[in-house]
């Protein structure tokens, strides 16, 4: 994680990233609206802040799926270990999941999606967890890497092997495809009119990590602005989101669109909450800078990616968990259950590699024990969990 903080930002960037409208040589795109639609004032998003419990929760894949396409499409949609694992997840008290979904699903298979999304709903509705849905990530994927059918199978040692990213507009020599521009707007637009008043679902989030990835982020400057607007004209009751990855000079402009357009923030961190110094000695930049950054604007606050136990990150629940429930900040770690995405072992980890003495993520084996018991104790202690699980 880089260590340049934002400054406080305006709408001035974000009036130069939206007027861009150029991706690939003289094509052109949809400009947004003179006067694009508004975000929540303060006072609403304060308000609907004020009526959520303390947001705790993770970031939700299947044990048995190692993308956001095997998760959905219909020959691997895995309904039983969904209920059984949201099930695990309320018993920690975590009342919340943050869930990707995926372009490429809708598009070959329309009907079994929503099928499938509606029965994620209900069992999270059982088990007395709302939804964060996220929509876009990075700087989109190729279409050909984006298709159904049989994903790759896991490596062990290899730390999410198979992620997708999203928009799938671009084809196999790296050029952006514009042509599809207009079928993502249409998928945002029908899955949030068909939800925009589902009180299962918590928020929206536009776009994760905006511009994480190198290869293509004119992409992101053209579709990020326009996907928060692509959501917000459909009038959901939920609020509207943006992921920010990193407190970086880099990605500043993305930093930027996401705070001046989402009515709530929402910011990732994997470090503890006071600075630390890594094992070769660097400084590591604390969690608790970027999250008053992001508390300066006034907005209710989520990070909605933390907690990395191992290598040089050393974030945990017990390091991180007191400040955030202190600030009122929303918490959403990543991973639940040790799966197909691997996630026990570090970014960056080689194939054959043994388990890590420190889970990187995830909290649970596949049985739905926990890899530290003192974890599940203060995770119950935290959150306000009662003896008989409730």
């Amino acid at each position: 994680m880089k260590k340049f903080l934002f400054p406080l930002l305006t709408f001035g960037v974000l009036s130069a990233m939206a007027a861009c409208s150029k991706v690939e040589g003289d094509v052109r795109f949809t400009e947004l609206p003179d006067e694009p639609l508004q975000p929540w004032s303060l006072e609403k998003a304060r308000d609907w802040y004020a009526e959520q419990p303390w947001i705790v929760g993770c970031n939700f894949f299947p044990s048995t799926a190692i993308n956001q396409i095997e998760m959905w499409q219909s020959s691997t949609y895995d309904h039983e270990t969904i209920d059984r694992e949201l099930g695990w997840a309320a018993e920690l008290g975590f009342n919340t999941v943050r869930v990707f979904l995926h372009s490429a699903v809708w598009e070959y298979e329309h009907d079994s999606f929503f099928r499938n999304v509606d029965d994620f709903l209900t069992l999270a509705d059982k088990h007395g967890i709302k939804v964060m849905f996220c929509f876009f990530s990075g700087s989109g994927d190729r279409v050909d890497r984006c298709q159904v059918g049989r994903q790759l199978d896991p490596v062990p040692g290899i730390h999410n092997l198979d992620f997708k990213g999203d928009p799938a507009v671009i084809d196999e020599n790296e050029k952006a495809m514009p042509e599809r521009f207009d079928l993502m707007r249409m998928y945002v637009e029908e899955v949030v009119a068909r939800y925009r008043n589902d009180g299962r679902i918590r928020l929206w989030e536009a776009w994760n990590e905006p511009g994480n990835s190198s290869t293509r982020e004119d992409i992101v400057s053209e579709l990020l602005p326009k996907t928060i607007q692509w959501i917000r004209g459909q009038q959901p009751v939920q609020p509207i989101t943006v992921g920010i990855h990193a407190p970086d000079r880099e990605h500043a402009a993305f930093g930027t669109i996401a705070l001046s357009m989402s009515d709530i923030n929402s910011f990732h961190s994997y470090s503890p909450w006071e600075d630390l110094y890594t094992d070769a000695g660097a400084a590591l930049v604390g969690m608790k800078h970027f999250a008053l950054e992001m508390l300066a604007y006034g907005r209710p606050v989520i990070c909605s990616e933390y907690m990395a136990r191992g290598g040089e990150y050393k974030g945990t629940f017990q390091n991180t968990l007191p400040y955030m429930k202190q600030y009122g900040i929303g918490a959403i770690n990543w991973g639940l259950v040790w799966g197909k995405t691997n996630t026990i072992w570090p970014w960056g980890s080689t194939a054959g590699t043994p388990e890590p003495e420190a889970w990187f993520h995830d909290i649970l084996y596949p049985d739905g024990t926990p890899r530290y018991p003192e974890e599940v104790e203060f995770l119950h202690k935290i959150i306000g969990v009662d003896d008989n699980g409730e």
